[in-house]
């Protein structure tokens, strides 16, 4: 049901577009703890995908069960229509899974074209690094820096371009603005709508809910490790609702 909660309930049905990411009744957590109860989303081509929650809700583990680097428990998890439960996180990003976590997700002791380098196809140096410095020019006079004595948004700017340099299918980003001033969130953002403009489906987590709510095309509230909320970012929010599922856990 679009535009309301849903409980456990299966999640809309995607439009036209084709989904790129999908989970079915995922159960998933830590040792033997379960975080994620019977969980089911989709993430379509091109869609701008916000996954809201109060702090310890499940957000990240969420997006480390889809990435991978979370065991899971029970369920389904597809990528562009296959079954990846089973397949490891490194064959995930070669089927086009670009994951972007929560601390910038770079190697801070290389330098920033080392980093480049690394994220490029191989033999594809001189392109990703026009491409990066294209995307974020603030890198383009810090291309021999150590990545780690960068600033907070040019780490995150290093951090966003490898999910432009590996062309993936779909994008999951958590907290990408985190500890960003907001003209550099401003950029992050600007960067992310590009890339769903160019097909790529995205799965952002962010703690600006109602600035990822302005580019979202489709929004799920997790509460508790459940899905509470499957709809439209717009009736979102609407204060009543707003209010009733982004509160505190």
């Amino acid at each position: 049901m679009t535009g309301g909660a849903t409980g456990n309930a299966a999640p809309s049905a995607p439009s036209a577009r084709s989904e790129v990411l999908s989970l079915h009744d995922v159960r998933a957590g830590y040792e033997e703890t379960t975080v994620l109860h019977g969980v089911s989303i989709t993430v379509p081509k091109g869609a701008v995908v916000a996954l809201l929650g109060a702090n310890g809700a499940g957000k990240s583990t969420l997006l480390r069960t889809a990435a991978g680097l979370n065991g899971l428990q029970k369920g389904r998890i597809e990528l562009l229509g296959e079954d990846v439960s089973k397949v490891s996180a490194h064959r995930r990003i070669q089927r086009g899974l670009c994951y972007i976590p929560e601390g910038r997700g770079i190697f801070r002791s290389l330098t920033v074209r080392e980093n480049l380098a690394l994220q490029a196809e191989a033999g594809d140096g001189a392109t990703a690094l026009e491409r990066a410095t294209e995307a974020f020019p603030a890198l383009s006079d810090r291309l021999e820096q150590v990545a780690g004595t960068l600033s907070g948004g040019q780490q995150q700017m290093l951090a966003m371009s490898q999910a432009l340099l590996r062309d993936p299918a779909v994008v999951l980003v958590d907290e990408a603005s985190l500890g960003l001033a907001p003209v550099i969130v401003d950029e992050v953002f600007a960067f992310l709508e590009k890339l769903a403009a160019r097909g790529v489906a995205l799965l952002v987590v962010d703690q600006f809910v109602q600035r990822v709510l302005q580019i979202a095309t489709h929004a799920y509230v997790l509460r508790r490790g459940r899905i509470e909320y499957d709809g439209d970012p717009g009736e979102l929010l609407k204060s009543d609702i707003f209010d009733s599922y982004i509160g505190a856990d």
